[in-house]
């Protein structure tokens, strides 16, 4: 029996510093915009190598100094998730269903 555990594919977005010199010391964050970080839905979910989970407010997701990270970019980042259970969907930018799912949330009481 699969439940929604196993099939849902969490929606995230590999962003990384423009800066070669931030690139290399801060490396590639995962922005989750579906899942929320607060009990309001402002914030959502990021995860980096470092640090590991922790919130995030939109302006970071949108930050002009980032950028996409490219596949080879964030590789080791989306293993390092998958093997803490995500099954992942990657997008390059944030959606507007994507802030209606992460308030929904809220409004469930999974924040």
């Amino acid at each position: 029996m699969t439940t929604e555990q196993d099939t849902y594919e969490t929606p995230v977005i590999f962003r990384i510093p423009r800066s070669k010199r931030l690139a290399e010391n801060d490396g590639v964050t995962a922005y989750f915009p579906t899942i929320p970080s607060d009990y309001q839905g402002f914030y959502i979910t990021c995860y980096a190598h470092v640090g590991q989970h922790s919130g995030a407010s939109l302006e970071h997701l949108h930050n002009p100094r980032t950028r996409p990270a490219t596949p080879t970019e964030y590789a080791d980042l989306k293993s390092e998730l998958e093997s803490l259970g995500y099954k992942l969907r990657v997008y390059k930018r944030q959606q507007r269903w994507m802030d209606k799912e992460r308030f929904a949330e809220i409004s469930n009481g999974r924040g």
